[in-house]
Formats: C-alpha cells, structure tokens, sequence
C-alpha cells in the first residue's frame, strides 16, 4: 500500500530533492574549476552559489522545513506514542531553534507521519 502524503511532506519533499540537484550541480561546478587548476576563493563560490540557485533552494528548504514542524506539531497529537509520551516531544520541539539533531529528529517524525 502507498504511503499518502500530506501537503507539507509532499512540499517538504519536492524542496530537499530540488536542494539536493542543486547541491549536485554546484558540487560539479567546484570540481570542474578545481581540475582546470583553478583557484576557489570567496569570488568564485559566491559565483557558483548565484549561478545554480543554491541559496534560494536552500532557502526554500528551509522554509518548507519549518511548515512540515508546524504541520506536524497538530498532526501528531493525537497519536498515541505522542499522548504517552508528551513531555519527551514537547521538550523536543523547544530545542528546534537551537539543537540541529533535534530538528533533524522532528523532520524524521514528521515525514513518517500518516495523514490517515
């Protein structure tokens, strides 16, 4: 059986794949300059950084991460693991801000969440 998505994981999903093509793309872009015996300053990343789109995409990334958060902090509370164990999550969602492992803990969470 097929997995259903939400919008925000489906969203979620199209931004971490465009990100990562991107990503791809300016790693190759690096690569190609550094077999041409170029030197990569701050001039040139900033270059391969505008021409690929990597900061928009990362932004977009970004941006479609924190609605999967939001999303997720309503759609979890009425499973049960969450109901059992509300303190742990609630103390998990506090640290997003400051903790990337507890960010990346969330988006996990949130991506293995049914909508049905």
């Amino acid at each position: 059986m097929k997995k259903k998505y939400s919008k925000a994981q489906m969203d979620y999903l199209a931004s971490k794949e465009q990100f990562m093509q991107v990503s791809e793309q300016s790693d190759k872009r690096v690569n190609q300059l550094k077999d041409e015996g170029v030197e990569i300053g701050q001039e040139e990343m900033e270059s391969i950084i505008e021409r690929t789109g990597l900061h928009r995409a990362f932004n977009e990334l970004v941006q479609s991460e924190n609605t999967l958060i939001n999303w997720s902090q309503t759609a979890i509370r009425n499973e049960p693991i969450f109901i059992e164990n509300r303190g742990a999550f609630e103390a998990l969602y506090e640290k997003l801000k400051t903790d990337q492992n507890a960010r990346a803990a969330i988006v996990d969470l949130a991506m293995r969440l049914n909508i049905e």
